[in-house]
Parts: structure tokens; C-alpha cells; sequence
């Protein structure tokens, strides 16, 4: 992982690094691409996001949704003890850290979606996800953009190009840029942590640092509320979130 590969498990027994020829990077700095759309900007106030708050809860709605595809046990328990590691140690000596990302409904208090990824330097990958609700997709993902970008990532690095990707702002990269990027990041920026204090609410997220007349990163609406998104490894979900095999 800390050098460009994915962790991919082929079975229950086998672990694959994968890398593909070209990666769909959405640059947060030095100047941010990442688009928000004023309907997903107007939804945000029904949700609220957290931080490793519920692994293994995001673990049974990726199972539940894609089935067990990739993430078997032994695959699910090395992701939790690097979790562990940098919920209790912010990482500590370790390059990568893991992360558990929830997006909640603001009334009922119901888990609503999620996605599993993790970070090395300054960039964060986005592995797999599921979502319950309508636009709760949506949401995370701007969110998390916004998460981003308050705690200083450079790259949010989403695997598989696809269209709702390219909405949100993230552009093709080749391999080798990305792998020279990875390479500098790890250890230029080997302090950064994705942090998120309780849950917070969506909007509140999305909307910081925003002037109320700026308009510049907002979007049309993304095929109405819902849309597919993939995982890193590319495949539809019905999330609206991403394929369950992993890039």
C-alpha cells in the first residue's frame, strides 16, 4: 500500500498487490478541483459524518450489498488492526493509515452508508463502500472531499476512472506519475491524518470555509439523487457508491 499498490485478495488465503496503468486522482491542493453540486450541497443538512466510528458496521453493509467479493476475513483483519493503530496511535512509525468513514441520518441516527480507505502521506484512497439511503452516497463523497481538504491531503486518489468521478473533479493520472507521487508524499507529508471529532454534520462540513456567494465548485445534479459509484476496483454498485471489486 505505501508503495502505490492496492491490496487485493484473490481467495480467502491469497493476498494480490494490484496497480493499475492509470488512476482517477482528484487534486484537493495546492488548488482544489473537487465540485459540489447544489442539490447534494442542499441534501447534506440530513446527514452527518464520522471517523472510525463503525468498522465493522461499514464491514456487513459492504458484505451485505456486494457480497464478500474481496474482502475476506483475513483481508477485513489486517484492515482493522492498521484502523486499531491509528485510532490509538495516529499511525504512529506505520506509513499507512486506516480508515472507517460513516455517513449517518441526522434524524433517525440509523447508519446510512460508508466506505472503508486508507491514506499514505498526503494521499487518501478510497477502497469500497455501500450505501442504505437515497443521496447518502452523495453526501459522503462531497464530505469527505471537504474532510479532506480541511486536514490537508494533497490527492484523493478513487481508483477506476468513471463518470461521476470526473464530476466531482479527479482527472486520469498515469502510473508512474502517480507511484513518483506516492513515493515524495510518504515522506514529505508522513504527518497527516484523516481526524473528525464525533459526528459533524454534512453541510457543516461541506460548507466551511465557503463564501455564502461563491458558487465556482458547484455542479449540475448527478443524474438526479442517485448514480453508481465504484470502488477503487471498478464494477457498478448500487451504492450510489462504488463496485465492490476493488480497482
Amino acid at each position: 500500500m505505501c508503495e502505490g499498490f492496492l491490496p487485493i485478495a484473490g481467495s480467502s488465503r491469497f493476498l494480490l498487490p494490484k496497480l493499475h496503468l492509470e488512476r482517477c486522482v482528484l487534486q484537493l491542493r495546492p488548488h482544489s478541483k473537487l465540485h459540489i453540486s447544489k442539490s447534494t450541497r442542499k441534501k447534506s443538512k440530513r446527514f452527518q459524518l464520522s471517523i472510525n466510528a463503525a468498522f465493522d458496521d461499514v464491514v456487513k453493509g459492504c458484505h451485505k450489498q456486494h457480497g464478500i467479493n474481496w474482502l475476506f476475513p483475513p483481508i477485513v483483519n489486517a484492515f482493522r488492526a492498521l484502523q486499531r493503530e491509528t485510532i490509538e496511535y495516529g499511525g504512529g512509525t506505520i506509513p499507512v493509515r486506516f480508515y472507517s468513514v460513516e455517513i449517518w441520518n441526522a434524524t433517525t441516527g440509523e447508519l446510512a452508508g460508508g466506505e472503508l480507505g486508507y491514506s499514505v502521506g498526503g494521499i487518501y484512497t478510497s477502497l469500497t463502500g455501500f450505501t442504505n439511503e437515497d443521496a447518502a452516497g452523495s453526501v459522503q463523497l462531497a464530505a469527505l472531499g471537504k474532510l479532506l481538504l480541511q486536514c490537508g491531503f494533497i490527492n484523493w486518489d478513487l481508483g477506476m476512472e468513471m463518470e461521476y468521478k470526473r464530476q466531482l473533479g479527479a482527472e486520469l493520472i498515469e502510473r508512474t506519475d502517480f507511484v513518483r507521487e506516492v513515493h515524495r508524499t510518504r515522506v514529505e507529508n508522513k504527518d497527516l491524518v484523516l481526524r473528525c471529532n464525533g459526528r459533524k454534520n454534512a453541510k457543516e462540513i461541506i460548507d466551511f470555509d465557503r463564501p455564502d456567494d461563491d458558487d465556482a465548485n458547484d455542479t449540475k445534479p448527478r443524474h438526479g439523487t442517485k448514480h453508481d459509484r465504484t470502488t477503487n476496483d471498478g464494477g457498478a454498485k448500487k451504492r450510489p457508491h462504488k463496485d465492490e471489486k476493488m480497482k
